[in-house]
């Protein structure tokens, strides 16, 4: 059976916004950039059997800038398993990745950021050559930063002709 990633997201969010609840802080909202720019980093992970928050030579804010999202913050929590014989259920998994973020202060400061409002989670599994299977849940925490507007209206000239005159 292989990974139900949709499940491990969902099973993530749901935790996160319980967790945070908890603390009252406010529950974040998925962003489909955050998560796009997580599932393809879950995915190369996984993939390529790394860890960190550089494994594939890039950074957070310059996975999320690639997805289109205009970063003001951003914070990321990376979680890996060992290999297994068998694929782990969503639910389970995503109890794993909160347990072991939850017990770590850095992790765990992501959890509850307070400036974090958006998030996107990304969850992979791989199949290894020797039949193992590897599993990563990666959960970009960020804010966006506002558009900014003029105080007046933008007024565009453009050179016109004069009638009669070509």
């Amino acid at each position: 059976m292989p990974l139900d990633a949709g499940a491990v997201r969902v099973a993530v969010l749901a935790e996160t916004n319980a967790y945070r609840a908890s603390k009252n802080i406010p529950q974040l909202q998925k962003n489909a950039a955050l998560e796009a720019a997580a599932t393809a980093y879950a995915v190369y992970l996984a993939e390529h059997e790394k860890m960190g928050h550089t494994a594939d030579g890039s950074n957070p804010p310059k996975r999320v800038s690639a997805q289109g999202y205009k970063v003001c913050f951003i914070s990321e929590n990376v979680w890996s398993s060992f290999r297994h014989s068998e694929t782990m259920p969503a639910e389970e998994l995503a109890q794993k990745a909160m347990d072991g973020w939850k017990k770590s202060p850095g992790h765990n400061a992501n959890l509850l950021q307070k400036r974090a409002h958006e998030v996107g989670i990304g969850a992979a599994g791989w199949k290894l050559e020797d039949g193992q299977e590897i599993f990563r849940v990666v959960q970009v925490f960020a804010s966006a930063c506002p558009q900014k507007r003029p105080s007046s209206p933008w007024i565009v000239k453009t050179a016109s002709t004069p009638r009669g005159k070509s």
